[in-house]
């Protein structure tokens, strides 16, 4: 009986077994053809790179994309280059990331060309970088193939200024899309602080902060419903990005949106007109802001800022070498001396233009509520506000950075300063008194002759309807 018994057990043990022994020798099947194939791929790799692979206008996608993925094949495990300073360069690229990208179906050799129709790896690609930074810009004129406009746009930007005379924090292409997960522009989000905040903290911070910043998060918080608010790339536009702090381009943006502006701040501010040409909209509306008053040459033929163009540079180093030696008094007089056309080179039709601005970038976008905007005379018409004010004198690079320069407010009330002051003067808006009291008597005269005439007009035909002599 125990013999039939064992013999009933190793029966039903020998069934049970040889099913799983079955299903190891499948996965181990599987598992071998799995890795024969990863292998044989990253070989065919070489193969098609020895072979002389190209990619033209006539390439198909799907060939693309097979020729693609066996670069990613190799390219997805974490890699690193030494380069000649020192630096490790990741190889890596994220497969999946890629090919979801909207250049999922642009071949990898059309941008890497050095690689192109070479055997891969080998001696003939492990070619020599300096740095990750030499890299990227070279890399950067890859982009140039199929996005010519924005190469343009780009090109006319402060970022391409500031690359062109030697800034190593400048961004480039991939410095802002990435250099392998590019994303379509209906889907791109700007936010939160990408890209602009990796190089701009403190100025995002501050529009976080701001009405825009919460509107554009959470909803507008007076109509109780989500508006597209303003991002970074809508006031500075996203390729050629330019500074605003002089002329106005600041004051368009903003009308841009807030069309109704002239309307609205008729209703309660006397010379509305004449507030929104002298005065940035950060200065109201920024309250918690210090503000500078900024005066500049403006060129009234072209309606730009003197200073743009390559042909003031010559103003840009007067102006520098009058702050260094003789002080601010100075530059307020070489700007009149330029207003009347006594500095060669300036014969155009300039003038003088002051502004009222916020102290920096950063507070210029910490734009408030309206309901905490300045809507009253004395904010800024007041004798210890007009004494902290700050006065800075200002020319704007061919790059488009403004070369600044800080004045003594007292200058204002020189010769010189008076006669920069005679296009920008507001009631008020000087410290020096005896402006005021010309601007009330001028402005009393004008009123009294053309009554005074009138009035003296109807008695003397008064007068001869009697018959008087």
């Amino acid at each position: 009986m125990m013999a039939r018994t064992t013999s009933g057990d190793l029966t039903g043990t020998t069934r049970f077994v040889l099913p799983v022994l079955a299903i190891l020798l499948m996965c181990c099947m599987v598992f071998s053809g799995a890795l024969y194939a990863e292998t044989t791929e990253e070989t065919s790799t070489q193969a098609a790179t020895a072979e002389g692979a190209t990619v033209d206008a006539n390439t198909k996608p799907e060939v693309i994309l097979k020729q693609n993925r066996k670069c990613l094949n190799c390219h997805k495990r974490e890699k690193f280059k030494e380069l000649e300073n020192g630096e490790q360069l990741s190889l890596q690229v994220h497969r999946d990331n890629y090919i979801g990208s909207v250049h999922g179906e642009v071949a990898c050799i059309a941008c890497h060309t050095s690689i192109g129709s070479r055997k891969h790896p080998s001696k003939s690609t492990n070619i020599a970088i300096q740095s990750q930074r030499e890299y990227s810009l070279e890399l950067n004129q890859s982009c140039t193939q199929c996005h010519a406009e924005n190469t343009t746009q780009y090109e006319g930007s402060i970022h391409a200024a500031l690359i062109a005379q030697g800034s190593t924090k400048a961004p480039v292409c991939t410095d802002c899309h990435s250099a392998h997960a590019i994303q379509n522009m209906a889907d791109f989000q700007s936010e939160p602080g990408v890209p602009c905040k990796q190089c701009h903290e403190g100025v995002y911070d501050s529009y976080a902060e701001s009405v825009h910043g919460q509107a554009r998060l959470h909803g507008n918080v007076i109509r109780d419903t989500h508006i597209q608010a303003p991002v970074c790339a809508d006031c500075h536009r996203a390729h050629a990005v330019t500074a605003l702090e002089i002329g106005d381009t600041l004051r368009t943006t903003c009308i841009a949106c807030h069309e109704n502006v002239n309307l609205l701040h008729r209703q309660w501010l006397p010379n509305a007109g004449v507030h929104l040409d002298v005065i940035s909209c950060a200065v109201c509306h920024a309250p918690f802001a210090q503000n500078r008053f900024d005066l500049h040459l403006f060129d009234n033929s072209t309606q730009q800022p003197v200073g743009q163009k390559e042909t003031d540079e010559f103003i840009r180093n007067q102006m520098k070498s009058f702050e260094e030696s003789e002080g601010s008094t100075d530059l307020l007089e070489f700007f009149t001396s330029v207003t009347h056309g006594e500095v060669e080179g300036t014969l155009g039709n300039i003038s003088v233009r002051g502004r009222m601005e916020t102290k920096s970038g950063v507070s210029a976008h910490q734009i408030a509520s309206m309901n905490f905007a300045r809507r009253t005379c004395d904010s800024c018409h007041r004798d210890d506000r007009q004494q902290n004010q700050n006065l800075t004198v200002s020319v704007p690079g061919a790059d488009g950075r403004v070369q600044q320069f800080e004045a003594d407010r007292e200058a204002l009330g020189s010769v010189a300063g008076v006669e920069s002051m005679s296009q920008v003067y507001a009631l008020g808006g000087n410290t020096n008194k005896l402006l005021d009291i010309a601007f009330l008597l001028s402005l009393a005269a004008g009123i009294a002759v053309p009554i005074g005439h009138f009035t003296l007009g109807r008695m003397i035909k008064e007068k001869m309807d009697r018959g008087e002599s």
